[in-house]
């Protein structure tokens, strides 16, 4: 609004000093106007959807208190964008040598994901694997890990959408195969960090 006003006072200026101001300019002021209108929304809109995103932290937070302090679970928020990024160890989600959803504690613990959030926020659901090959038992099922990965991040989705009611229109599976490590594949611990489950959460 005060944007569009200073461009409103400068037109008011232009006409005074300037009897034949042509027709071309006043709708180049209007459309000025017009876009600094609707940049103060979209940043009003921007900042209202980060303070929605802040207030599902919190709520994370306190739903998987636990699950955190037993490292379990990372969350983290992008300063600038404000999107939430749950990350979730694959052992906690799918037993041993599985692409299954384990219906005890992981299932509780995606509930309360789901208990944080509101029908209107979008989900990308991205899994990753470390950069072994697929194991002896699941090379009938999976050809590489892109398949494997892609499979697991599936079965997260299915879950929210089936086991607790998430729109699926709101949910995105992606992928990455061992593409994007966290952690050093060459050690047992690094692999097990960069097996893992990653939520993207947004408005």
């Amino acid at each position: 609004m005060l944007q569009r006003l200073g461009f409103m006072i400068f037109a008011a200026t232009l006409l005074v000093g300037c009897q034949n101001i042509s027709k071309e300019d006043l709708q180049v002021l209007q459309a000025r106007a017009d876009r600094a209108d609707q940049l103060e929304q979209e940043n009003a809109q921007l900042k209202q959807e980060r303070e929605s995103l802040s207030k599902s932290v919190h709520e994370l937070e306190s739903q998987l208190e636990q699950e955190i302090a037993d490292k379990q679970i990372l969350i983290e928020q992008n300063a600038q964008t404000g999107i939430i990024k749950v990350t979730m160890q694959q052992d906690i989600l799918f037993p041993s040598g599985s692409f299954e959803i384990d219906q005890e504690g992981a299932a509780d613990m995606l509930r309360k994901v789901v208990a944080s959030l509101d029908g209107s926020n979008k989900l990308r659901i991205v899994g990753h694997t470390d950069n072994l090959p697929v194991s002896r038992g699941l090379r009938d099922k999976f050809s590489d890990n892109w398949d494997l990965s892609a499979r697991r991040a599936g079965e997260v989705a299915r879950f929210l959408i089936w086991g607790t009611g998430f729109p699926a229109e709101h949910i995105e599976v992606v992928g990455r195969a061992h593409v994007e490590p966290v952690a050093d594949n060459t050690t047992k611990e690094g692999r097990a960090l960069n097996r893992r489950i990653e939520l993207f959460i947004e408005k």
